[in-house]
């Protein structure tokens, strides 16, 4: 995580503590776990069958000129040497492009059909 994002953190947990009524301890507590609970859930993973191949996908945040962006990848290890990437906006979006991705370099790689490309981008 960039510096300047957990600098702004860390200035508002303190902002919070100095004008809010209850002890900060309690304030601290409760803040630090929504804080963590909330960003623990921003990176995704997950293995999925595709064309009977196991693939991976995941997302991730990233922070660029202070605007949140989401990157995707899918990738095959053991069948196609190369992996779909994204960059969105779209949290889900940015699974669904670097699928997208994938599908068209396999594609263009002839490692599917278009019958199997249509199919998978469509369901």
């Amino acid at each position: 995580m960039r510096k300047g994002v957990v600098t702004g953190l860390f200035v508002a947990l303190v902002v919070m503590c100095l004008y809010l009524p209850q002890p900060c301890e309690a304030q601290y507590e409760a803040l630090t776990a929504a804080i963590l609970t909330k960003l623990s859930k921003m990176w995704h993973s997950d293995t999925l069958n595709f064309l009977g191949h196991t693939c991976h996908v995941s997302r991730t945040p990233t922070v660029k000129r202070f605007k949140l962006y989401w990157k995707g990848k899918f990738w095959c290890p053991g069948w196609a040497p190369f992996s779909g990437t994204s960059r969105t906006k779209s949290r889900s979006g940015s699974a669904r492009e670097a699928t997208k991705s994938f599908v068209d370099q396999a594609l263009q790689r002839r490692l599917i059909t278009q019958q199997e490309a249509d199919l998978w981008l469509k369901g």
